[in-house]
């Protein structure tokens, strides 16, 4: 290995045994005065060199850049002294929120649904009062005068007077919290306004439940309905409407007498759609509609994807609904368990509409879906069914709302502390059978559906 040392700065050059060549420059001392360099290795003395400068220039590159921004935010510093607020933070509200909204807040980042319920709440309330202002005039005292007005005149889009309700103040004040902490380093402010502003409390209200003489009444007229088999599923699983109104065929397994849910239908504005979103399905799409009925692959929560195991009773039903279709040649070409009288999904609110129909004919207080929702957990927790099972029937992300539907019942507490008496009995030890592991096979095991998708009808005349 030979070296040579080149003058005027230019570093040493050695070779090594394998007969490529090193250039090694000093760059200086560090802080322990340890000298510190740098080589660059390559065929030729030339290529060296070449890297050499390359790597000169691109450190000179960073030097410059380097001081380009330290001038900048000593500019920064003296201009946001000046003024009180960061240049950035001179934005209008209107374009900061619609850009984040955008970039975080849309599918398939968020369901089309939330997306569309944002976009509500921005055109409706944040863009009137907050639109036309730069964040940096946006302060706390802002942020709890704007919850101040909307509690007591809402400009509510229903129309109705009197403010929001303090569920939906709860709702703005997350979205706006959310938002400024995204702007805190986005546009540089100062603190994030809506952190210490005071909402009213959300009370929640009473549910509405049917009593069992408003049940009979109710399922009484119920069966006047063209869509009475739906609506009494509904009853006896608690489904979401939209998860109701997805169900295909395919999600009733008669094998396992279940129903599988792991979608939903739901109409969202068209501006909330995403055409490339994989996890929605667009029914009949139209740019020029301003609302779509979705498909949706991802429920409410992911405790809302479930399997529901349903009784004799519930399955013989679906069985004979899906058979008198059959028969009376009904449309049907996505194989839908309650298709509309044209073989479409059911809008919801048009489901809505009909539940709201028969609560009136049958002279009570208005019933929706989540009006039975409520009623087969209530009777559930009534029967006491362990609230784990409860949770899993209604798909409830969290067993605390589940929770909601418990009612303190000493004499209810009195026989469970007996029953666990009762098991510490050796008797009942001793007498207990034993399991062989066997399942029970389920009544309508193995029996065929029709498949509609297939034109796989029944004609009378082959019957």
């Amino acid at each position: 290995m030979s070296r040579k040392k080149r003058s005027n700065g230019e570093g040493t050059f050695y070779q090594k045994k394998d007969r490529t060549w090193v250039l090694q420059i000093t760059l200086g001392r560090n802080e322990a005065g340890t000298l510190q360099r740098k080589s660059f290795t390559a065929k030729t003395k030339t290529l060296c060199i070449e890297r050499k400068n390359q790597w000169l220039a691109e450190q000179e590159a960073h030097t410059q850049l380097a001081e380009a921004q330290r001038l900048k935010e000593e500019e920064d510093a003296a201009l946001r002294l000046q003024l009180g607020h960061s240049v950035e933070s001179e934005i209008l509200f209107s374009d900061a929120f619609m850009s984040w909204l955008q970039l975080y807040k849309s599918p398939p980042t968020r369901k089309p649904s939330t997306y569309a319920s944002y976009i509500d709440i921005y055109e409706g309330h944040f863009k009137p009062f907050f639109g036309d202002m730069s964040l940096y005039n946006i302060t706390q005292d802002t942020v709890q005068d704007y919850y101040q007005k909307k509690q007591l005149s809402g400009s509510r889009n229903d129309g109705k007077a009197g403010g929001l309700s303090p569920k939906s103040i709860r709702n703005h004040h997350m979205l706006l919290k959310d938002f400024f902490s995204y702007a805190l380093g986005k546009y540089k402010l100062d603190v994030n306004p809506a952190l210490e502003t005071e909402r009213p409390e959300v009370i929640t209200k009473e549910m509405r439940v049917l009593s069992s003489s408003e049940m009979e009444v109710f399922i009484s007229e119920v069966m006047k309905e063209t869509q009475r088999v739906a609506i009494l599923t509904d009853l006896m699983t608690g489904l979401r409407i939209g998860e109701l109104l997805a169900l295909e065929i395919s999600d009733l397994d008669l094998n396992k007498q279940t129903l599988s849910v792991t979608k939903d239908l739901i109409r969202v504005k068209t501006s909330a759609l995403s055409l490339n979103d994989p996890n929605i399905r667009i029914l009949n799409y139209d740019p020029a509609k301003k609302t779509h009925l979705i498909v949706q692959n991802k429920p409410k929560t992911k405790k809302s994807v479930r399997t529901i195991a349903i009784s004799d009773e519930l399955a013989e039903l679906l069985i004979r609904h899906l058979y008198t279709m059959a028969y009376s040649y009904t449309r049907n070409p996505d194989n839908l368990l309650f298709p509309s009288a044209v073989g479409t999904h059911l809008d919801p609110k048009s489901f809505e509409i009909r539940l709201s129909a028969v609560s009136k004919r049958c002279g009570i207080q208005k019933v929706n879906p989540h009006a039975l929702r409520h009623t087969l957990a209530t009777r559930l927790v009534e029967e006491r069914i362990p609230l784990n099972i409860v949770q899993g029937i209604m798909g409830h992300a969290s067993i605390e709302t589940t929770r909601k539907y418990l009612h303190k019942d000493d004499e209810i507490e009195r026989e469970a502390i007996a029953t666990m008496s009762n098991m510490i009995n050796m008797d009942t030890m001793t007498t207990a059978p034993n399991l062989n592991g066997a399942r029970k096979k389920h009544k309508f095991a193995n029996l065929p559906l029709p498949d509609f998708a297939k034109q796989s009808v029944i004609h009378p005349e082959s019957a």
